[in-house]
């Protein structure tokens, strides 16, 4: 799939526009998918991904072959949406202080205090200590996976690619090693 990518790739670079539709065609799925999940509006997603390959075709000679180019993509899409999602939230900021106005009239704003007890925090490292541990349990073509995926945030294509064995398997052992470290906390006697 490399191979055949940074041919085609390899052809759009020369002018070829026929071999970026190609491109597009092949991957105007997933990136929609990335940005549906990412921005959760339909409308959104799409500008989005319309933009991110008009992106892509203006940087496509900045695209090194040695890597895989489908994680190339990935890594812009998800670099879209996050500064999306930035500039969102910096437009929807309010006021603290003023009221939330309603047919009554204004009401003081009250907010949840996200201040985490001495309880609380010990409870939380025990937890995460107990996930290291059962990482740290789980065979090695597992675990590399897990940190792949949940510490490095890898998609499932990148880690396909980066350890050469076909999507399927990935998947397989995401959903084996998952249950593995549930078991674990299971025997270990915790309940949550």
């Amino acid at each position: 799939m490399k191979d055949e990518d940074a041919k085609v790739i390899s052809r759009c670079l020369e002018g070829d526009e026929k071999s970026f539709e190609k491109l597009l065609n092949k991957y105007k799925g997933s990136v929609f998918s990335i940005c549906l999940r990412m921005v959760k509006n339909r409308d959104d997603a799409e500008d989005l991904a319309q933009d991110l390959f008009i992106r892509i075709f203006n940087m496509l000679d900045r695209y090194n072959p040695a890597f895989p180019f489908s994680g190339w993509i990935y890594r812009i899409t998800s670099n879209l949406c996050i500064d999306f999602l930035r500039k969102k939230k910096r437009a929807r900021l309010f006021s603290m202080d003023q009221p939330i106005e309603g047919k009554d009239g204004g009401m003081p704003r009250q907010f949840a205090s996200k201040w985490i007890g001495p309880d609380r925090k010990t409870e939380l490292g025990e937890k995460m200590k107990m996930l290291e541990e059962s990482i740290g349990r789980l065979p090695e073509t597992y675990r590399i996976i897990i940190i792949l995926r949940h510490q490095q945030h890898l998609s499932y294509e990148e880690i396909s690619d980066m350890l050469a064995i076909p999507l399927g398997t990935v998947k397989a052992r995401i959903h084996r090693a998952r249950n593995m470290i549930v078991d674990f906390f299971r025997s270990s006697g915790d309940k949550s």
